[in-house]
């Protein structure tokens, strides 16, 4: 009699794992501060490169008129970054005209096309500014560099008269 070799087993189906695909983070497109009556727009603004008197460039970005700019190169909500915001203090809409009126705890909320997010202010600094520009500017791109954890930076020119200096505002994530 003929023996028949033994069966080969059939192959078990090891499942194949599905990427999981991770959505990009959305843009903030409106910005809310409920202690100054601020409810705006945002939209992105690209640098422009601006000489120093030492001969060097560095980026600026030039707030725009009648709603608020978001750094182009800064984060966005629930991104785990700084997002950098910028807007006008006396003129073209005076979006950040009362930025000088807020006090730690008060509640900043960026909204995206889907989600809110809700942040309040830890910090205000003032940063002399006319006579010492590069000095500024360099506090300022400080302020506005990548930092370890997620916050909003706001800037703009102050005092509502004379531009004499720039204010800061830092935001963190809202926590209960």
């Amino acid at each position: 009699m003929f023996k028949l070799p033994p069966a080969t087993p059939l192959p078990t189906l090891t499942p194949t794992p599905i990427p999981t695909v991770i959505p990009p983070p959305l843009p903030a497109i409106r910005l809310s501060i409920p202690a100054i009556d601020l409810n705006t727009s945002i939209e992105d603004i690209f640098p422009i490169d601006k000489s120093s008197s030492s001969g060097g460039r560095n980026p600026v970005w030039e707030p725009i008129a009648f709603a608020v700019g978001h750094y182009n190169t800064s984060g966005h909500p629930g991104e785990g970054r700084n997002i950098v915001l910028t807007g006008h203090n006396n003129t073209q809409g005076e979006v950040f005209r009362y930025l000088d009126q807020l006090r730690p705890g008060d509640q900043v909320i960026l909204f995206t096309e889907e989600n809110e997010f809700y942040y309040q202010v830890q910090k205000k600094f003032i940063i002399p500014y006319i006579g010492v520009e590069e000095d500024g500017d360099a506090m300022l791109q400080s302020y506005a560099a990548p930092q370890a954890t997620e916050m909003v930076t706001m800037i703009s020119c102050w005092p509502y008269a004379t531009n004499l200096h720039r204010i800061v505002i830092i935001a963190v994530p809202f926590s209960d």
